[in-house]
């Protein structure tokens, strides 16, 4: 007998089959209790801040001329509900449409187009405020010294010269900083390269350590960042597995931002009883290159037995990492080998470099192969890995490697979640995360 499983594809959706003698379980984002009026709710948040002044409040304190800071289309922050309803309380706190602009804080991401841009935050919003790219420009940015970890601190001119700085993002687990949201906006979403790519570094290797754990050096480091640059207020959203708000905070960058934590974890957390051999997952929404998907690459990797494969479904229309190139051409290069050139100061992208030794410990233990209308084989092959266009063919393979009574793992979206264990489960996953890493 074999099992019909339906999983997000980019916009669309693939239906797979499964023997059922060999699925182990199927897990994913949980759904929430819907809320009747999330723009109730989303104004709630923002005139009820937690931890720090309300938007009247600070006006009075830092005048009236504001920066929203806006996550681009690789993320799922609803940003055509939430940016209206902060307008018009901006407006009741005395800060007319005037005297706000949004950008956008890429990080190292590519600009956006007008299109994505508009399909992003709507036209309502651009009719009232001007919504742009942040901007890349080396003599755009302005050093701030250095983090505690030695971090070359550079940040967006803009963002640092606005009195009033607001940050609208979502909270998910992430491999990076442990949870997205809150300061992430500022780092890396305004940060140069280097800024960027240094933290990176730092997370690259210990990824299995930091995804879900708030409490890690690289998520104190973008908060101290963004506390000394004087990001003045936040507004996150919780999302559930449709995508639906389940709830939102707003206020202080770090207390606000734990509240918010605390409504996500129990939608992101998967419980696994079993370690299968072959974990089958779609990378939504994580799904525009294989840079994005990355995420779901460590995230479900780390669920999977040591030796065995994930088969990851991902459109990537992108390709592998268009804005990142130089990861393709580390090629199979042992992750050491990345690390004596970033050392040796030959690496010019280290966001690359970090993402590279990211996903270098995952391929290590696994198997990994692509499902994509994207990323041709020939290409996937170039970093170690297989692609096709067909999932049975993938799942035959992996089959012919495990034997016939494989276990299988089925993760709907994978991007986005964290794995808790079980019994011995729970030991030999400790153990996963505890192996050596690279030392930065």
């Amino acid at each position: 007998m074999m099992k019909k499983i339906t999983l997000p594809y980019g916009h669309e959706q693939r239906t797979i089959e499964i023997p059922e003698a060999n699925l182990a379980w199927i897990e994913g984002p949980r759904h929430a209790v819907p809320i009747p009026d999330i723009a109730a709710v989303v104004r709630h948040a923002i005139r009820n801040p937690i931890g720090s002044p309300t938007l009247a409040e600070l006006v009075a304190r830092h005048g009236k001329r504001t920066l929203i800071l806006v996550d681009d289309s690789t993320r799922t922050t609803p940003q055509k509900i939430v940016l209206p309803i902060l307008l018009d309380e901006l407006n009741a706190a005395g800060v007319p449409d005037s005297e706000i602009s949004g950008m956008i804080a890429l990080g190292t991401h590519r600009w956006m187009s007008e299109t994505e841009i508009a399909a992003r935050v709507g036209e309502p919003v651009l009719r009232r405020i001007s919504v742009t790219n942040m901007s890349h420009k080396p003599e755009d940015f302005v050093d701030l010294g250095v983090s505690p970890l030695g971090i070359p601190i550079q940040l967006s001119r803009r963002y640092l010269e606005t009195p009033i700085t607001i940050a609208v993002g979502n909270i998910i687990p992430h491999m990076y900083a442990g949870w997205a949201g809150g300061a992430k906006m500022v780092q890396p979403g305004v940060s140069s390269a280097i800024t960027t790519g240094r933290t990176h570094l730092i997370a690259g290797p210990r990824v299995y350590e930091i995804l879900g754990n708030v409490d890690n050096e690289v998520r104190k480091e973008m908060e101290n960042i963004a506390i000394k640059s004087g990001l003045k207020f936040i507004v996150n959203v919780a999302l559930d597995a449709s995508g639906t708000v389940a709830g939102v905070v707003a206020g202080d960058v770090v207390k606000a931002h734990r509240a918010g934590i605390e409504i996500a974890r129990p939608i992101y957390t998967v419980s696994v009883p079993e370690r299968p051999d072959i974990v089958v997952a779609s990378s939504h929404p994580a799904d525009r290159d294989l840079w994005q998907g990355f995420k779901p690459v460590n995230n479900c990797g780390m669920i999977v037995k040591d030796g065995g494969t994930l088969i990851l479904l991902i459109p990537a229309p992108e390709g592998i990492a268009p804005d990142h190139t130089l990861l393709v051409d580390f090629g199979t290069m042992p992750g050491d080998m990345v690390m004596d050139l970033v050392t040796e100061g030959k690496v010019h992208d280290e966001v690359a470099a970090a993402t590279y030794l990211a996903f270098d410990r995952t391929r290590r233990r696994l198997n990994i192969a692509l499902v994509s209308d994207g990323i041709p084989d020939i290409e996937a092959r170039k970093i170690g890995i297989t692609a096709t266009t067909n999932f049975d063919e993938a799942l035959a393979a992996a089959l012919a490697r495990h034997g016939k009574h494989a276990r299988i793992g089925v993760i709907t979206a994978g991007a986005d979640i964290m794995a808790n264990f079980t019994g011995k489960e729970s030991e030999r996953y400790a153990e996963v995360c505890s192996e050596s890493h690279h030392d930065v």
